[in-house]
């Protein structure tokens, strides 16, 4: 029993506040009204990103995918970003974007509040940036 206790005192230490940690080191932001509201200034299409701290394949996402040197510029460039925790926080963003899988990826055109593509689970750099393309390019015709 007291080796459960200890590993579970353990696992909550390691995955506690993953996700400030996540976004404070990429620049993603974590209120959804903040990104919203930045997202219409500057004329981009919201990225948000659902994720849970307990979930071992929502870390893969961030570290291999989300931080890699082929896909952090490109979303630096072209979309204003939020992370939050689907569990945690579910009172803090839109029913419309409740999922049950995570991680999930919402691209929303922030003048209509609608997701123009929606990504589910795990997906690897180069999956991941045709998604961003696709959403990009129905962006810039919905904007014409």
């Amino acid at each position: 029993m007291k080796i459960f206790l200890l590993s579970l005192t353990m696992f909550t230490f390691v995955y506690a506040a993953h996700i400030d940690e996540f976004a404070a080191e990429v620049g993603y932001l974590r209120d959804y009204n903040t990104a919203i509201k930045k997202a219409k200034e500057e004329k981009k299409l919201l990225m948000f990103v659902l994720v849970g701290d307990y979930c071992p394949w929502c870390k893969k996402f961030e570290r291999k995918t989300l931080k890699s040197s082929k896909v952090a510029p490109v979303v630096k460039e072209n979309f204003v970003t939020l992370v939050l925790d689907k569990y945690k926080e579910k009172e803090k963003y839109p029913k419309a974007f409740y999922t049950p899988v995570i991680p999930s990826v919402f691209f929303i055109d922030p003048d209509t509040q609608k997701a123009i593509i929606k990504t589910t689970a795990y997906m690897k750099k180069d999956e991941f940036l045709e998604h961003m393309d696709d959403a990009l390019s129905l962006y810039a015709q919905e904007t014409k």
